[in-house]
């Protein structure tokens, strides 16, 4: 339990390693969105230290703002969505994430949404969200490395030491060294 715990954390929306996509533009394209909202994004974005949200409260409610003034701005839902998710918000981090993919269905909000059904304890959703991120890009470590937590949950270990493997194979291999230092994984 402390494990999934530990990779829960680090998986973050607004505080862990993994949580938010590093690139501060990542999803956000400079000129299709209103100078404004463009601008309110990269405020909050401003929040974010690495992977790490300083402030998850103070996010959200700039990228309230963004989306405002910009309803179609799909960084600035996922945004929106891992920082509800932090504050324990997991209605309306879903809700913002699922408006994220219909927006732009990139594999990594698929793999936001998972993390947030994994919170929430529905599984099936968690799993399949994060398959479709799979299937939509194989690379994306952070739905392996979430699937790995899902497995866990499911309480297959042996199935979890693959996903994680996995994600480590695509750049992020702190859950497997964490499942590794907690007797899961050999």
């Amino acid at each position: 339990m402390l494990r999934i715990f530990f990779v829960l954390v680090l998986l973050a929306g607004c505080a862990g390693k993994a949580s938010a996509p590093s690139a501060p533009e990542a999803g956000a394209v400079p000129g299709k969105h209103s100078p404004a909202a463009e601008s309110l994004f990269a405020k909050a974005r401003a929040l974010w230290q690495g992977d790490t949200c300083t402030e998850p409260q103070e996010a959200a409610l700039i990228l309230d703002e963004a989306l405002d003034g910009d309803p179609k701005f799909a960084a600035a839902w996922a945004y929106r969505g891992l920082a509800h998710s932090e504050l324990g918000k997991r209605e309306e981090a879903f809700d913002d994430l699922t408006m994220a993919v219909r927006l732009d269905p990139r594999a990594e909000y698929y793999a936001y949404r998972g993390l947030v059904s994994l919170r929430g304890g529905v599984l099936s959703a968690a799993r399949r969200d994060l398959e479709y991120s799979l299937e939509k890009d194989p690379q994306q470590y952070r739905a392996w490395n979430i699937l790995g937590d899902t497995a866990l949950r499911e309480g297959n270990a042996a199935q979890a030491c693959k996903y994680y493997a996995n994600g480590c194979s695509q750049g992020e291999c702190e859950p497997l060294r964490q499942a590794r230092n907690d007797g899961q994984c050999k």
